[in-house]
């Protein structure tokens, strides 16, 4: 069989495997709420100690970005985020009080490890979802995980360093001097805080090294995919592949040693190219074993340059936490005002989520004269139906995207989503690049903001406010 017939090619997400993804991405916006939760109360026990203090501000901030990107990403795979509330005559939540100021560092602690745990599995299960760089190269669920992870981890290694500081602070802040009678704390040169810290970074980062047999190296086969090569050539489950091309692999701490040089060693072979793997089974005997390259095809990709409209509903969680089957009503309402003006424009509904939609046009004109339409449109809604308004944001960009499979992704998609906030309710706000292409071509005032910087984009980004038209 040649390499061009046994090559799999990728199938797109079935509802299992979005299910699947789902899942683990709405468990961490519940973590992320746990964090934000009890951050109340912690900072709060350790205002006095200035430098923590501001540490955690910077976690507040970290956990308000991360739930908003797993919002958005949420989006990106076109699935609902589910209403998290409890059920109607439920069980209160417990909330953990904690007692001093160590205890509530330990109560923070412990929820960073269960991100930072969870967000380990989500980078796995996304990847195995095909919702990885491999497939999409940007705005994928792989890499955010990634990234969410190494900030919390990073703030775990802080913490880390900061709990037996904040212990002996909390201890001298009670007048409960240090009684050590080692030589340093007698001389009154207290060493307990230093030794404690110095203790957790000598056992929690070198221990795994320390313990790494070198029968270990290697790395280990998870169940092979069905019809796969590796399967075929009898690689199984509880194999360890230790060589490739008599290179050793597998056996390093670090990302770039244990999978990137696999990776390159594998794809140092061209489609169809003989591998030679040596292996060795769970019983620990040494086999050599050959096989032919097998390369996925990934699904296809189309990059273009687009506007991109956000939308989004003012007050929809607080109205369908009070009122849903009203909120749903408003919501049908909304999506028939903006469906019903996107064939005048050559508009493309992306996707929705909740109450937001994600749209695309060929122009900045095109997506500016829809925008205008659209809330010139829930204005006349609302002056018959003035006590149950519909308030919407609109936010545009103009950039270069990518298009897998019907959806989008790339900064433009993210720029515009951040852009969108910026407006009033009943407004609009375009980028500096859609301003550029539209100033002079529609008959609205435009008002620039103040360069702000958005979230998770790196430079700074003009902003106009657009001053919608009374309807007619």
């Amino acid at each position: 069989m040649t390499a061009k017939q046994s090559r799999p090619e990728l199938r797109p997400l079935d509802e299992p495997h979005k299910t699947k993804l789902r899942d683990h991405i709405v468990a961490m916006l519940g973590t992320e709420r746990q964090i934000l939760a009890v951050l109340g109360s912690v900072t709060k026990e350790l205002e006095g100690h200035a430098e923590t203090s501001s540490f955690l501000g910077r976690i507040r901030a970290m956990a308000e970005d991360h739930i908003e990107a797993l919002r958005i990403r949420m989006m990106g795979i076109g699935v609902l985020e589910p209403d998290l509330r409890l059920p109607s005559g439920g069980p209160e939540p417990v909330v953990i009080q904690p007692k001093g100021p160590s205890s509530a560092l330990q109560l923070l602690y412990a929820l960073l490890s269960q991100a930072t745990f969870g967000y380990s599995v989500l980078h796995v299960v996304a990847h195995r979802q095909l919702d990885s760089p491999w497939a999409i190269e940007e705005g994928n669920t792989a890499d955010l995980a990634e990234e969410l992870l190494r900030e919390y981890a990073h703030a775990l290694e802080i913490l880390d360093a900061k709990g037996c500081e904040v212990a002996v602070w909390e201890l001298s802040q009670e007048g409960l001097e240090c009684r050590c009678v080692c030589p340093s704390c007698s001389l009154g040169i207290c060493l307990c805080w230093i030794h404690g810290t110095a203790t957790v970074v000598d056992a929690r980062r070198p221990l795994l090294a320390r313990e790494a047999e070198p029968t270990a190296a290697g790395v280990m086969v998870a169940p092979p995919r069905t019809a796969s090569v590796a399967l075929r050539a009898g690689v199984i489950e509880g194999d360890a592949v230790v060589a490739i091309d008599d290179q050793r692999v597998g056996g390093a701490q670090d990302v770039e040693g244990m999978v990137g040089g696999f990776q390159k060693a594998i794809v140092a072979h061209g489609p169809g190219d003989t591998i030679r793997l040596k292996v060795r089974g769970p019983s620990g005997d040494l086999r050599d074993v050959r096989l032919a390259r097998d390369v996925a095809i990934p699904p296809p990709k189309e990059r273009r340059l687009a506007a991109i409209v956000f939308t989004d509903m003012v007050g929809f969680t607080a109205l369908a936490q009070e009122d849903e089957s009203r909120a749903l009503e408003l919501l049908e309402e909304h999506r028939a005002l903006v469906r019903a003006a996107l064939p005048r424009h050559g508009g493309r509904e992306v996707k929705t989520i909740g109450d937001a939609f994600l749209l695309e046009f060929g122009s900045a004109l095109d997506a500016t004269a829809c925008a205008i339409e659209v809330q010139r449109a829930v204005r006349k809604r609302n002056q018959i139906h003035r006590r149950d308004p519909i308030q919407l944001r609109i936010g545009i960009h103009i950039g270069d995207l990518v298009s897998v499979s019907g959806d989008i992704f790339g900064d433009a998609v993210n720029i515009a989503s951040r852009i969108e906030p910026l407006a009033e309710p009943g407004g609009i706000c375009v980028s500096q690049q859609v301003y550029d292409q539209v100033w002079n071509k529609v008959p609205v005032r435009m008002v620039e903001l103040a360069k702000c910087r958005l979230k998770n984009v790196s430079a700074p980004i003009g902003v106009y406010r657009v001053s919608v038209p009374k309807s007619r």
